[in-house]
């Protein structure tokens, strides 16, 4: 009788793998060769999942970015309000670094390819929006304004810059005190 997978499980845990390697040691040590290895299976059955790297390098991100969904749902389901959406989604423990070294790389790789490009400029995009239903909600408002739109796309580029900036200094975000300055970096540039 044939093994049955669950064809996306398997790939999600290939994905969640190959984060792992790349948050360790960038994207140029994501192989084909080098997944099958830490999945402990071969490069056939890797590449049954993953048409190519390019595949393979997609699906990473793409998990990583539900991660970081997670982050902020819960910090909206817990009534948090902006700042504490802002600081779920900062790299302020070993994880939330983790994941922004793959958004790092990813961005880096996808520059070059107009196709992920525009995943992730849909993923800012929802970012937006999700911070201009933050703010609309933490002030009470039910109209959204172009004031809003503007005040949640600086929150979400300054989130990604000051991201980008702790993730290269690891020792920032072990000190307690840091967790109040990059929310303060993030939110303080849209006022």
């Amino acid at each position: 009788m044939p093994v049955l997978v669950d064809h996306e499980k398997t790939r999600d845990r290939i994905a969640e793998l190959a984060c792992g390697i790349v948050a360790r040691e960038g994207l140029h040590a994501l192989t084909m060769r080098r997944i099958a290895a830490e999945a402990g299976t071969s490069r056939a059955i890797v590449s049954t999942y993953f048409r190519d790297m390019r595949d393979l390098v997609l699906a990473t991100f793409q998990w990583t970015a539900a991660k970081q969904v997670t982050y902020i749902e819960a910090a909206e389901a817990k009534g948090l309000g902006l700042e504490g959406c802002v600081e779920a989604l900062l790299p302020l423990d070993e994880e939330r670094l983790n994941d922004w070294r793959v958004t790092i790389a990813y961005l880096g790789y996808a520059v070059a390819d107009d196709e992920l490009a525009a995943i992730e400029r849909q993923r800012i995009d929802g970012a937006v929006v999700r911070f201009e239903k933050v703010i609309m909600r933490e002030r009470g408002l039910t109209k959204l304004t172009t004031a809003i739109t503007r005040e949640a796309e600086r929150i979400v580029s300054c989130l990604l810059g000051v991201a980008i900036d702790y993730s290269f200094d690891p020792k920032a975000q072990a000190q307690p005190k840091m967790r109040k300055q990059m929310v303060d970096r993030v939110l303080g540039a849209s006022t």
